[in-house]
């Protein structure tokens, strides 16, 4: 009896539509994740990984169907707009979903943090400078890529679709393997920070550090300014 008490009340915990994160933050489960799936898992994880001053642009996170993910030629997963992150219900894993949460809130970050990671341009060099040397390799590969769409680092649609669509991610992260971690960092510079800050945080960070340590380097300084003011 006290086990099937304890059941329902975790099972019940587990249904609820509203969560919470970092104490504060609202979690709202708009539809629902696949059987079984641990929400509390990711979130508890999540919380260990980012230090909570990294977090003050996150007000809510709304977990559901969003219709604007499938559209275009490059369907995502979840987004950071107005202090707040969607993410998709549709997870393969938990471990997906904490994909998708740790890169949104690198770009609550970089909306906190914009002039420390961006202003003294060294992150955009290093980007740029990887951009140029992936443009002259798909050109030896027979590829035909419009330069000017490569020197800009702002999202560009047409660069995304090309990339995704015309030379394919498979083929790209052949390519583009020891300049960027993974094929979606190339299609921006506020891509490249955020695919890098996850990837810092959820896989190998001694890999960014040697492939792109000026990027791996900011990241540590938002870190140690954070160990700083904890201090404080």
């Amino acid at each position: 009896m006290i086990n099937y008490v304890r059941e329902s009340a975790q099972n019940a915990k587990n249904n609820a539509r509203e969560r919470h994160i970092y104490g504060d933050k609202v979690v709202y489960l708009k539809d629902q994740l696949p059987y079984g799936f641990d929400l509390n898992y990711v979130l508890e994880t999540v919380e260990k990984l980012i230090p909570r001053r990294l977090v003050n642009n996150v007000d809510v996170i709304y977990v559901g169907k969003f219709p604007e993910f499938e559209n275009g030629d490059t369907p995502f997963n979840a987004k950071y707009k107005d202090d707040a992150l969607y993410v998709t219900n549709d997870q393969e894993s938990e471990n997906d979903m904490i994909d998708d949460i740790v890169h949104e809130i690198a770009h609550a970050v970089e909306e906190q943090f914009g002039e420390d990671i961006y202003d003294d341009m060294s992150v955009e060099s290093e980007f740029k400078g990887k951009k140029e040397r992936l443009y002259h390799i798909l050109e030896q590969e027979g590829f035909d890529p419009d330069k000017n769409k490569f020197e800009n680092v702002e999202y560009d649609k047409y660069l995304d679709h090309y990339l995704y669509n015309i030379v394919g991610y498979p083929t790209l992260t052949s390519l583009s393997m020891g300049l960027f971690y993974s094929p979606y960092a190339i299609t921006s510079l506020r891509e490249y920070f955020a695919n890098g800050f996850e990837n810092y945080f959820l896989r190998d960070e001694g890999y960014l550090k040697k492939i792109s340590p000026v990027l791996y380097n900011k990241i540590v300084s938002l870190l140690e300014e954070e160990g700083e003011n904890n201090e404080d």
